[in-house]
């Protein structure tokens, strides 16, 4: 009997409270007009400072009053950064939020929340066109593939990700 009661609480916790990795993240960059990084939703793992300072050029292209702009402090052998981009948007009022500081895998597949905000279609915006990004920091665990998923259960990017397996 208590070897059946221990084997089905061992079954119960694998299935539920350790269905996968719990990994923090936090915002370490974000933008309503990343103009350099393309015109559609997606997103990008950045696992070296090298593809860091790539993407941060892009996006903060020499621009009249404009300065340089240090780099965020990353431990790439334990972290990566993740960029999500919405693409490009007709006005303002776009914006991308990380809706949790944690990240849950499964089945080898980070779960990235965010909230994707977009204006009402009778909201009064600015007519600028915009291309909203957010960089996030993210541990590095045992996952290959991140999805990032609105509020709404949305998947709205997803990408790849070339990582050393941990046992």
């Amino acid at each position: 009997m208590l070897f059946i009661l221990t084997v089905s609480g061992c079954a119960n916790t694998s299935g539920r409270a350790f269905a996968g990795q719990e990994l923090d993240a936090s915002v370490i960059f974000k933008k309503f007009s990343g103009e350099g990084l393309g015109q559609s939703p997606g997103a990008a793992w950045i696992a070296d400072e090298k593809g860091l300072l790539s993407v941060m050029e892009k996006i903060n292209r020499p621009k009249i009053g404009g300065g340089s702009m240090s780099l965020p402090a990353i431990d790439y052998e334990h972290e990566g950064v993740l960029l999500i981009r919405m693409g490009r948007k007709p006005t303002g009022g776009y914006r991308i939020e990380l809706a949790s500081d944690k990240v849950y895998v499964r089945d080898r597949t980070a779960i990235v929340t965010v909230r994707w905000i977009e204006p009402a279609a009778d909201a009064m915006l600015t007519q600028v066109i915009t291309s909203p990004c957010i960089m996030i920091k993210l541990a590095k665990g045992n996952y290959d593939r991140i999805q990032v998923v609105d509020q709404k259960g949305i998947v709205r990017a997803e990408t790849t990700v070339e990582m050393p397996q941990t046992p």
